[in-house]
């Protein structure tokens, strides 16, 4: 998501600013140009078509945040005078409960994270955020041919609408039907609104679509008639043990775009 934040009290976007408006929002399914590496010297690069950036250890905030137990946090930050880059990579636990138990699952092969790069001019800024997932992708011939799964989700990303800007969590479920090679799941992203404080998202949002090989790509769904939007979906880890997730559109009052990590619910058949 790309987006301009106009607002009474200039600071970071990963603090509070009491009241503001979005303007100039786009959205897309693949940021143009990403790309993500990591070198056991120089950590993490990261680069689109417009801006690029290095988190090493110097630039290392927090390995965890106490307040998000169930959604720790590694942050990088790099900051100047005009500008902020901003690397969270996310330490997932899904959280599962039905009549058969309930627990959390730490991914083993799945990951997430999302990098934010701001410029701040007079009255505004202009951010990009980007949220990408990653994982070993499972082999083709290593697919499951039979059985229904059902893959529990938990995922970060972004809302906004004219005069609000969401940083959401999502707790999501998807099934998948290895005998049709069919997938279908729902999206909802709630969150604290970094202008007023209150909390809103994005709810009802549907996908569903047909597997070619390891992956499934397709549209969302909405009741709402005028809604639009992608996602991708990406199995990784032998047999198909967990999936990734990246999504982007708009729910006809606002724009989203978010990732999450996907795996097996060991409470459901």
């Amino acid at each position: 998501m790309e987006l301009t934040t106009t607002a009474g009290t200039t600071s970071d976007l990963t603090e509070d600013t009491r009241g503001g408006t979005t303007s100039n929002r786009t959205v897309t399914l693949d940021t143009p140009g990403f790309k993500g590496s990591y070198n056991g010297s120089t950590g993490y690069s990261l680069s689109d078509s417009v801006n690029g950036a290095v988190f090493g250890r110097a630039q290392l905030v927090s390995d965890t945040w106490a307040n998000e137990k169930n959604y720790p946090t590694v942050l990088f930050s790099r900051l100047s005078a005009n500008s902020a880059d901003y690397l969270a990579l996310y330490r997932n636990k899904v959280n599962t409960s039905t009549a058969l138990g309930s627990g959390s699952v730490e991914p083993k092969y799945a990951g997430i994270g999302g990098w934010q790069h701001s410029i701040s001019e007079t009255g505004e800024r202009h951010t990009r955020l980007t949220y990408f997932a990653f994982g070993p992708a499972t082999p083709t011939t290593d697919i499951p041919r039979s059985g229904i799964v059902k893959y529990s989700l938990t995922g970060r990303g972004n809302y906004a609408g004219d005069n609000a800007l969401y940083f959401t969590t999502s707790l999501d479920e998807i099934a998948v039907d290895f005998d049709t090679h069919t997938i279908s799941g729902s999206l909802s992203m709630g969150g604290t609104n970094f202008f007023s404080g209150n909390y809103g998202g994005i709810y009802s949002v549907r996908f569903s679509g047909t597997m070619s090989g390891n992956m499934v790509t397709g549209a969302t769904e909405s009741g709402v008639a005028v809604a639009s939007g992608q996602f991708k979906l990406l199995f990784v880890g032998p047999n198909a043990d967990e999936l990734v997730l990246i999504h982007a559109g708009q729910d006809g009052r606002g724009d989203f775009v978010g990732s999450a990590v996907g795996v097996r619910n060991p409470y459901l058949p």
